[in-house]
């Protein structure tokens, strides 16, 4: 199975570019905080308030909001050449350069339910640049399509990112939860027994929770978003497994994983001596269709 390598990678640039990954792990939301939003493509919101959540936030971040972002009217707005935006209580207006259509003509290819390898267009991934209007030190940058919209705002030391952290259930209809927040707000924490100057290999593990088999592709991107790993696996229900060893010189990596349904879900990762990636399959929806779910493990 050919997997959609070209947009991915796109949308991993801009992570990249914020320069820092972060740990998910289990948290508190003692640091959320909620602002008006009058641009009315992008609300505050608070995951608890919907019945079917789920949201991992990074521990590592002080003050954040939690936002959720129209990605057409967010388009729309961005394709006007003047943007005016809130994030994390900071107003910004943008001049916005003319969006760039990044995979215009590449296709993708995945094989069916019988078997049968299909060809079809890869849904329209656009880059969007600009600075904050009157500020000649200042960018933005934004990728988006018709489901997720990525980016930062830069302007002199500071940095504010939009990341995604989760989804929330909205009328029968998965909608992505992102947050917002500041690089001055980041607490930067690393084990006592690492060495800058060494490289720990790189690996991960993956578990099928579900009550069936299932096949999943995992990718790893380095830094400067080159795929430097991909394979498929075949899992049965329940089972376990833990990869290679992955040898790379990089600290920084992007994980990609896709099941048999075309589902796919993205990870970012600093190596650790003393952890790595998880990768869960598990099967949780009305709709009896599996999802995938990654962490952190120790070990």
């Amino acid at each position: 199975m050919k997997n959609i390598k070209y947009k991915w990678t796109i949308l991993f640039t801009i992570l990249v570019v914020v320069g820092l990954v972060l740990v998910f792990i289990v948290t508190s939301h003692s640091g959320s905080l909620k602002y008006e939003h009058p641009e009315g493509y992008v609300q505050s919101i608070d995951p608890a308030s919907y019945k079917e959540y789920e949201v991992d936030i990074p521990s590592t971040i002080k003050k954040y909001e939690l936002i959720k972002i129209n990605s057409d009217k967010f388009k729309q707005n961005a394709d006007t050449g003047k943007m005016d935006m809130n994030l994390v209580g900071k107003r910004f207006i943008l001049d916005m350069e003319p969006g760039i259509w990044v995979n215009e003509g590449i296709n993708e290819s995945f094989d069916n339910e019988n078997g049968i390898t299909i060809e079809r267009e890869i849904e329209p991934i656009y880059q969007y640049n600009g600075k904050v209007e009157n500020k000649h030190e200042s960018e933005a940058s934004f990728t988006l399509d018709n489901q997720t919209v990525l980016g930062w705002i830069a302007i002199k030391n500071e940095r504010y990112v939009i990341e995604q952290v989760g989804w929330v259930m909205d009328n029968k209809t998965k909608m992505t939860v992102y947050i917002a927040y500041k690089e001055s707000d980041i607490k930067i924490i690393r084990g006592d027994n690492i060495n800058a100057e060494e490289h720990e290999p790189l690996f991960f593990t993956v578990k099928n929770q579900d009550v069936y088999p299932h096949e999943v592709v995992v990718e790893i991107f380095d830094s400067s978003g080159v795929s430097i790993f991909i394979k498929k696996y075949a899992l049965n229900p329940e089972q376990y497994l833990r990869s290679p060893s992955i040898i790379d010189d990089g600290d920084m990596y992007m994980y990609k994983a896709t099941l048999e349904n075309n589902m796919s879900e993205t990870y970012n990762f600093t190596v650790d001596a003393d952890a790595a990636a998880s990768i869960t399959i598990y099967n949780e929806s009305e709709n009896g269709e599996a999802n995938i779910k990654f962490g952190y493990t120790i070990g």
